[in-house]
């Protein structure tokens, strides 16, 4: 809905659709509104058509509605989630009311083609959530919304960047496992403790607000117990063909995952590669360990020797790939997978990179 609750006249004399999450940053961004959005009209010089979002998925049916409307600005305002759900809806569904985007598939290689709305259209991202990856990972400068929004202004060259998707299995049935509609996403996919964890910390959330206790607490409660399964990992249709232990691994655009760590350090979002990252031991005193290098490569204090450390460690595989394909080796093995922060399904699973196919202002 728009902010009267109506689309606005206004429409025809601005271009810039701003889809707002007022629950995000634990609903500050809501309480605050009136403010943000003096500052924004005042940053952007105009008064943009504001929609907000009431539950999921509605930012990728806002997003398309729009786009189909002919607005070519869209810009994302809330968390990680409502950012991949606004990415989501610059590609065509299959019906208004879906979230996921549908896609093209070449039966004789099994890739898929995006279906853009509108190739000219162009993506804002504001971030307004607790924790903020993507903007991480696409050095939005620090500051909060208004940061983003003057850069946004600032900013009249537009850069082309790689979209991702993925394809899991529906993990409600077992018996008869089907594979889900695409998803696309910006940063990173998790599968295996990572996702656990995600998945973990959403149901302790419902009851402690708290982010930080949930996810420590999902941690605790996860890494002690948790077993590496073996996997079948084919790179680009079967280039190349890995079998090993996998307890985590990552499918990278961007560098970092939530929490800081820098889990992919070469990961470029328009080199037009996947960032295959895989920890293989499942110890959990290991994992730690692991993390504690992902931590530590970080940011601005980055070294040589410190990257080299943790690209180097044994336990660690580091590829790079333009399709991925993860299947585990025995069939009731119950891997689960994450895309920016939330559950799609379980292994089998197939991510693929997709060169250029969005354009942002940042």
């Amino acid at each position: 809905m728009t902010q009267n609750g109506e689309v606005q006249k206004s429409k025809f004399e601005t271009n810039i659709v701003l889809i707002v999450n007022p629950s995000s940053c634990s609903g500050t961004t809501g309480k605050n509104w009136e403010n943000i959005h003096n500052k924004l009209k005042l940053t952007l010089g105009e008064d943009p058509i504001v929609l907000f979002t009431e539950k999921s998925g509605d930012g990728t049916t806002l997003t398309r509605e729009f786009l189909r409307k002919g607005f070519r600005n869209v810009i994302a305002l809330g968390g990680d989630g409502t950012i991949n759900e606004v990415v989501n809806g610059f590609f065509e569904g299959i019906s208004s009311e879906e979230r996921r985007p549908s896609f093209a598939v070449d039966r004789s290689s099994s890739d898929i083609t995006l279906k853009s709305i509108n190739p000219r259209a162009i993506l804002g991202i504001f971030p307004s959530g607790t924790r903020n990856v993507l903007a991480k990972s696409l050095h939005l400068p620090d500051g909060g919304i208004i940061e983003s929004c003057k850069s946004f202004v600032n900013n009249k060259r537009p850069i082309m960047i790689d979209v991702i998707s993925a394809v899991a299995t529906e993990s409600s049935d077992q018996l008869r496992p089907t594979v889900t509609q695409p998803y696309v996403y910006l940063n990173a996919a998790e599968i295996g403790i990572g996702a656990e964890i995600i998945d973990r910390s959403k149901k302790v959330r419902e009851m402690v607000k708290s982010r930080i206790v949930s996810t420590v607490s999902s941690i605790v409660a996860t890494i002690p117990a948790y077993q590496s399964n073996i996997c079948e990992i084919s790179i680009d249709d079967g280039a190349k063909n890995i079998l090993t232990k996998v307890t985590m691994c990552i499918v990278a655009n961007g560098s970092y995952l939530g929490g800081g760590f820098k889990a992919a350090p070469k990961a470029e979002v328009s080199d037009g590669l996947l960032d295959l990252v895989i920890l293989k031991n499942s110890g959990s005193f290991k994992i730690l360990d692991e993390l504690v290098k992902m931590k530590t490569v970080d940011g601005d204090s980055d070294t040589v020797d410190k990257v080299d450390d943790y690209l180097n460690d044994n336990d660690i595989l580091y590829l790079h790939a333009k399709k991925v394909q993860l299947k585990p080796q025995h069939e009731k093995a119950r891997i689960t997978v994450a895309i920016d922060g939330e559950l799609i399904g379980i292994l089998p699973a197939t991510f693929q990179v997709h060169h250029n196919a969005l354009t942002v202002r940042l």
